[in-house]
């Protein structure tokens, strides 16, 4: 395998390993010169692509949960060890995009330029420290730098790792409920497949089941080019909708779930378009785990499994885990697969009907006890207060009114088709086909 400069080439495509962890799969990369290896969440539902920054022990993670304890550190990158490394200037357009202001002006004065430097753009600070908000009250703190990222790559056949240089990324020194970092896949200009110039194109991944958590010898792909939008043929499109105040989301229209072979429940008006004012419409969004529907609709979702599930409820389960509907399954021997449980299949304009796998719905939260095990629905109602990656207005009145989250979309390739602006899904055994 060789290293080439990725400017030299126009016809190449990414093909990056995606492992799978128990709230969102990871992506790897290498940053900087000589190079420093990262493991981050995959995320379309945001822009910035950040890493921990300065050592294993200063920097800070407020609720960073055992998923990433403090027993194993996480790894931080030192700008000070990258030849490459370089902080970015107040007066970029990735240093205004970050600090999502209004005036250009605001990150120069933040940083201390006189009015005579940044008004004639010859202000040589650096840009000033940011802060970027996820959903669920996550933050991250930290200071916009530039280096050279490293991906796996193909030309014509030929592997390759592809050195991209310049790639602006968040160097963060501390977080709230952000462990590890993140890879930003929006459509806004800081994303990474932006600066590296495939949002002209369009991406794929096909994320493994939960089942393959935290197993690092299993992965699947993530394919950004080209490839990824060849051979596409047995895919069901959806059309992606646009948004005014939120351009960098992946929206598409949702217009009813059902379940087993029953007929469609109705989805409010507002989940299959989008008004002028950035209401309604559902997002793709691999960093939020669980897929959010607003009540009344969930409601009805939920009363119609419940009418047909043969089991009884679990009640205690539900309690402790917070899911809406566990069912206790008559189960001898693990992995319990054999069950009654009905398919849920979501409908898409266009005529689409995605009929999800029945891992992708529910998943068994005990072992078997007593020839029982319990599984619960992983859909989660979309409540007033919820936000996702890198927007506060989700949930909110000018935000998406649903949430297609990775769960979901495991044993479902999804290819983000930016030529023609559709979404296409195609259910299948991602292990099989990596």
């Amino acid at each position: 395998m060789v290293i080439i400069n990725s400017t030299k080439f126009d016809f190449l495509d990414i093909i990056e390993p995606v492992t799978t962890c128990t709230d969102g799969y990871l992506l790897s990369f290498n940053l900087g010169m000589p190079p420093q290896v990262f493991q981050v969440y995959l995320d379309t539902g945001s822009d910035l692509t950040w890493v921990p920054c300065g050592t294993n022990t200063s920097y800070q993670c407020i609720e960073c949960g055992n998923e990433h304890g403090t027993s194993k550190p996480t790894p931080t990158f030192s700008p000070a060890q990258s030849s490459s490394n370089m902080r970015e200037l107040c007066g970029s357009r990735f240093c205004i995009d970050i600090h999502s202001s209004d005036n250009s002006h605001d990150p120069c004065a933040a940083a201390g330029c006189t009015i005579l430097s940044f008004m004639s753009g010859l202000c040589t600070k650096p840009c000033p420290p940011f802060s970027y908000t996820y959903g669920g009250g996550a933050l991250v703190l930290g200071s916009l730098a530039k280096d050279i990222v490293t991906l796996h790559g193909s030309i014509y056949g030929m592997g390759i790792l592809l050195d991209f240089p310049g790639f602006y990324f968040g160097c963060v020194g501390s977080s709230i409920r952000e462990p590890i970092g993140i890879a930003g896949f929006g459509k806004g200009i800081l994303s990474l497949p932006s600066q590296l110039g495939f949002l002209d194109k369009g991406f794929s991944h096909c994320f493994l089941g939960f089942r393959y958590a935290r197993n690092p010898n299993f992965t699947s792909s993530l394919i950004m080019g080209d490839l990824a939008l060849s051979a596409k043929d047995d895919f069901l499109f959806t059309p992606m909708l646009k948004s005014i105040t939120n351009p960098n989301f992946y929206y598409i229209g949702l217009e009813g779930v059902s379940i087993g072979d029953g007929s469609a429940i109705a989805a409010p008006p507002s989940l299959s378009s989008i008004d002028s004012e950035g209401n309604g419409g559902m997002i793709v969004d691999t960093g939020t785990t669980y897929t959010h529907l607003p009540d009344p609709f969930y409601t009805s979702i939920l009363s119609s499994l419940n009418s047909v599930i043969p089991y009884e409820r679990s009640f205690d389960l539900e309690r402790r885990t917070g899911f809406d509907l566990c069912f206790k399954i008559p189960c001898i021997h693990a992995p319990c697969t054999q069950d009654e449980l009905p398919l849920i299949s979501l409908h898409f304009l266009g005529d689409v009907k995605l009929t999800l796998p029945k891992d992708s719905c529910y998943y068994a939260v005990t072992a078997p006890k007593n020839s029982v095990v319990v599984k619960c629905l992983l859909f989660q109602r979309m409540d007033d207060d919820d936000d996702v990656d890198g927007n506060d207005d989700v949930g909110d009145a000018n935000g998406p009114g649903a949430v297609l989250g990775s769960f979901q979309m495991q044993n479902v390739e999804v290819v983000y088709d930016l030529e023609v602006g559709r979404v296409g899904f195609l259910p299948k055994d991602c292990a099989l086909h990596a």
